[in-house]
């Protein structure tokens, strides 16, 4: 006998519920979900739910950057690109309308100016407005666009150049630290300084000496891997010789150790490697270091190998085939005119965007080899992925 129409159907065990809501494509689509009553947010706010999340989907949200889309006339090129947003993901396939910072961001309009230029574990976000003059000081702002919370830190002191590099050393819900990095150019060194959330300041001054008049390409963001801080660096005497240099804050100075890079990626030249070379920490590394090599029209990845006798070395790992996954029209000019580039790098989602001139950015899938257009090149600038943090978009939500 069938049973009668208005007879409720029997609720779905957690566990079922648990499954399915795991298996939504984006962050997004969880919050929505953790929004729509009590039972699904306690599930979601589960310890075990979050370890099973982050073995699902790609976290990528979306990406920040500058927009030079707008054409200014020269006796305006003064005025700062607005930083906007792009919403990426499964429900987002494909990139549209530009989000201000006032969509996540209160005060956005003491941002004004500001570019983003590090993101970091915990869905943290670092913003820098460069001075109007030599003597000025650079503005900086950690921002959690999720929670709508931003904090304005202690301007630095003036020296002989702006700080060009930034990387979070480590971040959680309740504190971060940032480090800032500048070259001096008239000295083999380079000048660091740590903000601490705790203590509310920036801590001394560190430096590190450059071994062999070597050269760091701030250009290219660090990577931090076991406590040391990674960037590409080089010569001037041997502008196609590119290595790596690992740093490792202390007290007054740092330790300082270079190794080389795989043979293919020592070929560029130094002052072309950001768009050709970056170093990961777990971009399919296994928890290793990692090195992405774009090497039209190849991508390689590498794996840093070293064991406890103190000898180490780059394995292959993987290589993409940019022919097959990329529009055809990228490769029917010659390659002495095609310009294609790494754009970012982000490291927990394993994406790699590619900037490729006057046919837009790509974001690549380094795992699934996935490849979708998600702006055009006016997006490519100061470009910063970011993956935000669960817990403290569920923390920020509103108490039923």
């Amino acid at each position: 006998m069938a049973a009668p129409a208005d007879e409720p159907l029997p609720p779905l065990p957690a566990d079922a519920i648990v499954e399915i809501l795991s298996r939504l494509g984006d962050v997004v689509a969880v919050i929505r979900c953790a929004a729509t009553c009590k039972d699904w947010r306690r599930l979601i706010l589960e310890p075990s739910f979050l370890s099973h999340r982050r073995a699902g989907p790609s976290p990528l949200l979306g990406f920040f950057f500058r927009d030079t889309s707008q054409k200014l006339p020269r006796r305006r090129l003064y005025l700062r690109r607005p930083t906007r947003f792009l919403l990426l993901g499964p429900s987002q396939p494909q990139a549209t309308t530009a989000l201000h910072l006032s969509r996540f961001l209160p005060n956005a309009a003491d941002l004004s100016g500001s570019a983003p230029v590090a993101s970091g574990p915990g869905g943290l976000l670092a913003l820098r407005r460069s001075p109007a003059s030599w003597h000025g000081s650079t503005k900086i702002w950690v921002c959690d666009p999720m929670a709508g919370t931003s904090t304005f830190l202690p301007p630095l002191a003036p020296t002989h150049s702006s700080p060009e590099s930034f990387v979070f050393l480590d971040a959680d819900a309740s504190s971060f630290r940032l480090l800032a990095a500048m070259e001096y150019p008239t000295a083999p060194y380079i000048l660091m300084r740590v903000f601490c959330s705790r203590a509310g300041q920036w801590g001394t001054a560190v430096t590190a000496q450059l071994p062999d008049n070597m050269v760091l390409l701030l250009s290219s963001p660090a990577v931090v891997h076991r406590g040391a801080v990674h960037w590409i660096c080089g010569t001037r005497a041997l502008p196609n010789a590119v290595h790596a240099l690992a740093v490792r804050p202390h007290q007054a100075e740092a330790s300082v150790c270079r190794f080389d890079l795989p043979l293919r990626a020592g070929m560029h030249r130094l002052s072309h490697s950001p768009g050709a070379v970056r170093l990961s920490s777990s971009a399919q590394g296994q928890g290793c270091l990692s090195l992405v090599l774009l090497d039209e029209p190849v991508i390689s990845i590498w794996n840093f190998q070293d064991d406890a006798t103190g000898a180490n070395s780059w394995v292959l790992h993987k290589t993409v085939y940019l022919m097959s996954v990329l529009p055809s029209t990228i490769f029917n000019v010659p390659s002495a005119e095609r310009e294609l580039s790494i754009a970012a790098l982000c490291d927990q989602s394993g994406s790699l965007f590619l900037r490729a001139a006057d046919e837009g950015l790509f974001v690549l899938n380094l795992e699934a080899e996935m490849v979708s257009k998600v702006g055009d090149d006016h997006c490519a600038k100061y470009l910063c992925p970011y993956v935000p943090d669960l817990s403290s978009c569920l923390g920020a939500m509103k108490k039923f």
